[in-house]
């Protein structure tokens, strides 16, 4: 490493320590791989993304224009990398792949004048774009063989309250991406990815309600309850962890704060959580405290800062929770974000093996079996 590097590593270790200092701790030096939006719609098609970058559409240059529903040779490719390294137990490594139930349905949405939220299966979705109609096969071929098991993220990546208010106001930049069969995420006040956001506490039951519904799809999916939760863009109000209890999950992960709505847009409060915390309902919180986002900043060195923070979390007795969405692994939009992205991984998985030939590559929902009570 150059001095850059170094600097970059030492910076990255004694953030992660402020994290890893307290909570709970476990006997063994676990990996858990958190990756979220699977299944979820974002840039639908290279088409799409020129016509939102000749609008100036502000999504036409963020970094998620490459983010898109993960096609066959996404899927394929990931899991090619993930069996290629396995532990000393046997176990590949794998990913939590915190998935998306549900998308909208633009046909009737714009049917009822834009006054009603439809959404279909994200099953469905996938039989719309054109590589990607084996996607659950896949999905269900990852599960079985250890590399991809998927937990709940959330029936919609989307506030559609929000969003169906700015497109009934005749907004133009929402409006154009909905012709497109996106939705649009710019900045200020029109980014509608904060699903449980509210802009009132009245707006609660309906977010349970739509929790439910959305574990009910998971169950239907894949025969069994979600073990784990993760509130889209870590916002969420503690009331809709009892939605959650009811239906099976164990652990919410997160970051080091959840993100608490206040009923003001990007205003929130900030309550602290610790690794194996647990709410007044038993659950359990599940702490990120390694990040892996090579398509976030293409300048950082993303392996030898995770590797980092990974040695912060062992000297702590602290599982590696590592955050990596899926947006470092699709190629759908660009080939050479996935390339790269499965690249880095391929690299960082293979140092963690060399450096700690001793870890144990878990999905969020064994943690329960870990943890030192």
């Amino acid at each position: 490493m150059n001095k850059s590097q170094i600097i970059q590593s030492l910076k990255s270790y004694l953030s992660a320590t402020l994290i890893n200092k307290k909570g709970k701790t476990v006997g063994q030096k676990l990996v858990v791989i958190e990756s979220d939006d699977w299944g979820a719609i974002r840039t639908p098609s290279k088409e799409a993304l020129r016509a939102f970058q000749d609008k100036g559409l502000d999504i036409g240059n963020s970094i998620y224009k490459v983010d898109a529903l993960e096609s066959q040779d996404d899927l394929e490719l990931l899991f090619s990398v993930l069996s290629k390294h396995k532990d000393r137990q046997g176990s590949t490594a794998k990913i939590t792949a915190n998935a998306i139930m549900a998308n909208p349905d633009f046909d009737k949405i714009k049917a009822s004048n834009y006054t009603e939220f439809h959404y279909e299966k994200f099953t469905d979705t996938f039989q719309k774009y054109p590589n990607h109609a084996n996607n659950l096969k896949l999905w269900l071929q990852g599960k079985s063989q250890g590399v991809f098991q998927p937990q709940f993220h959330g029936r919609e990546h989307l506030n559609f309250k929000r969003w169906l208010k700015v497109l009934q106001q005749d907004n133009m930049a929402a409006q154009f991406c909905f012709d497109w069969n996106a939705t649009y995420s710019g900045t200020g006040d029109y980014s509608f990815m904060e699903a449980y956001d509210w802009d009132s506490p009245a707006d609660i039951p309906d977010q349970k309600a739509i929790i439910a519904d959305g574990l009910r799809v998971f169950k239907e999916t894949f025969g069994e309850d979600s073990k784990s939760f993760i509130a889209p863009c870590y916002n969420w109000d503690s009331e809709i962890e009892s939605v959650l209890n009811e239906n099976g999950v164990e652990w919410i992960q997160g970051l080091r704060s959840q993100l608490s709505p206040t009923g003001t847009f990007d205003q929130y409060d900030a309550l602290p959580h610790t690794f194996g915390e647990t709410n007044a309902l038993g659950m359990k919180y599940n702490i990120r405290n390694c990040m892996f986002e090579p398509s976030m900043n293409p300048n950082r060195d993303w392996v030898n800062s995770c590797l980092a923070q990974m040695a912060s979390a062992f000297h702590w007795n602290k599982p590696a929770v590592i955050c990596a969405h899926r947006i470092n692994f699709v190629g759908f939009i660009d080939e050479k974000n996935r390339d790269r992205g499965l690249n880095d991984l391929d690299l960082l998985l293979k140092s963690i093996l060399q450096k700690w030939p001793d870890v144990h590559f878990i999905s969020t929902d064994e943690l329960s079996m870990y943890l030192n009570e």
